[in-house]
């Protein structure tokens, strides 16, 4: 089941333009270095993928914002280690500044 929804996080970005789904690989093997579970992986990736594919920044910060909330949930039900959420928190600060290198202006 874990290939599977490791399978469809990789689909996603058929619908992104190729920057977008590079900067999102990049983010995904980030996030897939901290060694999460699955289940864990699969519940974050797609606010990385609206990261890397937001085309202005409101989109960058609304996708960034419910990331980070995902993580507190995560941490408020003791899911993930404090370390692990601020592991994970990196990860998307990271999404969110190639991002944001890539808009223009």
């Amino acid at each position: 089941m874990a290939t599977d929804r490791v399978s469809l996080i990789h689909f996603d970005k058929l619908s992104m333009s190729p920057a977008a789904a590079d900067r999102f690989q990049k983010a995904l093997d980030a996030l897939e270095a901290l060694k999460l579970q699955d289940r864990y992986v699969y519940l974050i990736a797609p606010y990385l993928g609206d990261i890397a594919d937001a085309s202005d920044h409101e989109q960058l910060d609304t996708a960034l914002e419910q990331g980070q909330r995902v993580v507190d949930e995560l941490l408020k039900a003791r899911s993930v280690s404090k370390v692990k959420a601020e592991d994970v928190r990196q990860v998307f600060q990271g999404a969110a500044a190639q991002a944001r290198a890539a808009m223009p202006g």
